[in-house]
């Protein structure tokens, strides 16, 4: 599924960890650099817009995607259940939300 592509879940009984895949944000940086290269440095309007509509439909997929985890983080954050560790630029060491699951007795109440 595309979804692997941008990230990838795994859960444990008592945490939930996503890694945002690195590739998919370099991808999105050499598109941008592809089209601004083909638009402004070679000066082919055709070329960039041909190319513009591939890279802005990359970036809604990309964006829909990551909407999901980006809605889950943000209330494990507000819930102070967030960690994270790596980065987003290395591909040894990626970027992970390490979110913590609520106790039991909190889920039930």
């Amino acid at each position: 599924m595309a979804v692997k592509f941008f990230f990838q879940r795994n859960e444990t009984d008592s945490e939930t960890r996503i890694e945002l895949k690195t590739a998919s944000f370099y991808l999105l940086v050499a598109m941008i650099v592809g089209w601004m290269a083909i638009s402004f440095i070679l000066q082919s309007n055709e070329a960039g817009s041909v190319f513009l509509p591939i890279l802005i439909g990359f970036m809604m997929l990309r964006f829909f995607a990551l909407v999901k985890v980006q809605k889950e983080v943000l209330v494990a954050m507000r819930d102070k259940r967030l960690t994270t560790q790596g980065s987003k630029f290395s591909f040894t060491n990626p970027f992970i939300y390490i979110i913590k699951k609520k106790p039991l007795s909190e889920t039930e109440a």
